[in-house]
């Protein structure tokens, strides 16, 4: 097919061996890439009670179907069973790894466990895997300093001294700036010993029609890098939009406890303030090039060191509003430190501002902790339990592997643990948002602030939330459909223009429609496979007891998650409705594939049906 590779490689690491093979048209038109192809591929290898640190685990590499090809298509999603969430997880890392794999596969699978720590070397259409010994316990900065040496035109995916601990929130650091960040899928990679991914350009699939293709590339770019619409994005990146989460009381200042907070304490984290700091991005921070600028590259100097970082909205929040450290050249240097250390920065960010919640209440006391920690807004603590969470020693071995397992680990603190189905949340409280809360609730992956947002903008007692529930299943599909695709979800292509470019792209016709229905049977897959493993939606799709609290203050004042509970399950059992999903039992229903064109996976969901009934008494 255009636009692909028909082709994978798998690297068992336990054999010391690579194969390729085959991937055909018909894989290719039932789930596109990227999130879809590697569910497709997790779903049918990694069987329901698999251990996610185990050899038989395995974690799949997959660019879009049109990663590489369209301005702002650089995706790259990494899917495995989560350590963190025991789901199937997907996170999607930018820069130019996923281009550059496209160059040679549609997907790399990595199975099995090596003996000895090594890297893949992935250059000409082929796979070698080499010894990393000497990088082994080494940050990623460091790593990637020296890799370079060697592969100077390459992109590297890399996990640093968190993964190679197994700590349940490690991420995976695509060329030090960007990340496959949710689910600890870096502790995936630590357990097989793989310490990176090195992938040299390849060979970029063709299109059908070149010169049509290489027009509409050209106007896209040119609307996107120039119309006013944008300019603020341009500008800013998401490094504003703490301004706006405040404004609208849906921050996590505080441990989500103070959603909304004064304009003059969080512009000391946002647009100006961050832009006072901006230099010109190294070579190696691909970005530069996209029409629609996501992050700034800055430069701080913190404790007399100077470091460079290019962050975003969600590690600024988190590592700083939600820790209470409002201090920009502190936050910017543990955004580095994260990197370095492989730590996802929300998660991360997430775990200390509960702990730091826990030092305010009395609920953990300084001999437990081994050092002073003050509570909220203590950079000093931040810097050491984030390091002591990466090396998993002390206080960090208890922090090590997120904030569920952490409360669950000192017995107290869990009822204002933020988190759905083990993930913490990203910076973003619901309780600002008519039906948001919902999309926490039902996400495949855990609590994840890209599956689908409500439309209008509306406080969740100005109405039922059941009202909005068909706008958030849109804002879903259009998720997985960039998810797919390989496309960003900040650069603001239209569903009818994705459409069209895929169907120019493969020469063959594709509708949103058609599109969408992909999308639907996806999350399907997902949602069985989570079934049959240990999910069960009616006691599991729910959200947190802290947002169940009124809102304090500000616009948002009084508000809950939802107007009360019996209005929260009116919307879920909405979603399931609309899903095609048993409407009390949140599972698929077995015509709802057949319909969807997915009829392999029917019998799956009537186990899934009966398991979750059994579950439940019925």
């Amino acid at each position: 097919m255009f636009a692909y590779q028909n082709k994978i490689a798998r690297v068992n690491l336990s054999r010391g061996k690579v194969t390729y093979e085959e991937l055909p048209d018909e894989i290719i038109r039932k789930f596109i890439g990227g999130k879809g192809l590697g569910y497709y591929l997790i779903y049918r290898e990694v069987p329901p009670g698999t251990d996610p640190l185990s050899p038989a685990n395995k974690f799949v590499f997959a660019p879009g179907g049109l990663t590489g090809l369209v301005p702002g298509s650089s995706k790259v999603i990494a899917v495995s069973k989560s350590p963190e969430t025991r789901l199937i997880s997907d996170s999607s890392g930018g820069d130019a790894f996923g281009p550059k794999l496209k160059g040679h596969f549609d997907a790399l699978i990595i199975e099995g466990k090596s003996e000895e720590p090594v890297y893949l070397y992935v250059h000409d259409g082929e796979v070698e895997i080499r010894d990393a010994s000497h990088l082994w316990g080494r940050g990623n900065y460091e790593v990637a300093k020296e890799l370079w040496k060697e592969h100077l035109k390459a992109s590297m995916a890399l996990i640093g001294p968190a993964g190679e601990n197994l700590s349940r929130i490690a991420n995976v650091i695509y060329d030090t700036e960007r990340a496959s960040g949710r689910g600890g899928l870096g502790a995936v990679l630590g357990s097989k010993r793989v310490k990176a991914v090195v992938v040299e350009p390849g060979e970029k699939p063709k299109v059908t029609n070149p010169e049509e293709f290489q027009r509409l590339w050209q106007s896209f770019y040119d609307h996107f890098a120039t119309d006013p619409k944008y300019e603020h994005t341009r500008n800013y990146g998401t490094s504003d939009a703490l301004r706006s989460a405040a404004s609208l009381g849906m921050s996590p200042a505080y441990n989500f406890s103070r959603p909304y907070i004064p304009d003059e304490l969080a512009s000391k984290l946002a647009g100006d303030e961050v832009k006072k700091y901006e230099v010109e991005p190294e070579w190696f921070v691909h970005g530069k090039s996209c029409p629609i600028k996501c992050a700034r590259y800055v430069e701080v100097e913190y404790k007399g060191r100077k470091i460079r970082v290019k962050p975003e909205y969600e590690s600024i929040a988190m590592l700083g509003a939600a820790t209470g450290v409002f201090n920009f050249p502190a936050v910017a240097y543990f955004n580095w430190l994260v990197n370095d250390l492989g730590l996802d920065s929300i998660a991360t960010g997430a775990t200390i501002g509960w702990f730091f919640e826990m030092v305010e209440r009395g609920l953990v006391s300084e001999e437990e902790i081994g050092f002073p920690v003050k509570g909220f807004g203590d950079e000093k603590a931040e810097e050491k339990l984030i390091m002591l969470m990466a090396e998993r020693k002390g206080i960090g071995a208890v922090l090590a592997d997120g904030v569920k397992r952490a409360c669950e680990r000192l017995g107290r603190g869990c009822e204002f643990a933020v988190q759905v189905k083990g993930m913490e949340s990203p910076a973003w409280d619901p309780r600002g948002r008519r039906t948001y809360a919902l999309s926490y609730a039902t996400a495949d992956v855990g609590a994840s602030h890209l599956r689908g947002w409500p439309r209008p903008h509306q406080l969740p007692e100005q109405g039922p939330a059941k009202e909005l529930v068909p706008s958030m299943i849109e804002g879903r599909d259009e998720s997985y459909i960039t998810d797919m695709l390989g496309t960003c979800k900040f650069v603001p292509y239209k569903m009818e223009e994705l459409a069209r470019l895929y169907s120019l792209a493969t020469g063959e016709e594709w509708t949103v429609e058609k599109l969408r229905k992909v999308a639907q049977a996806v999350e399907s897959i997902a949602r069985i496979h989570d079934a049959l493993d240990w999910v069960t939606p009616p006691m599991d799709d729910t959200v947190p007891p802290r947002w169940w609290e009124p809102e304090p203050e500000g616009p948002a004042k009084g508000n809950k998650a939802f107007i009360d509970y019996n209005d929260f399950l009116e919307a879920r059992r909405e979603f399931y409705r609309l899903r095609g999903w048993h409407e009390e039992l949140g599972v698929p229903l077995p015509g709802t594939m057949e319909e969807l064109g997915y009829p392999e996976f029917k019998g799956d969901a009537e186990r899934a049906l009966e398991v979750v009934k059994r579950r439940v008494g019925l």
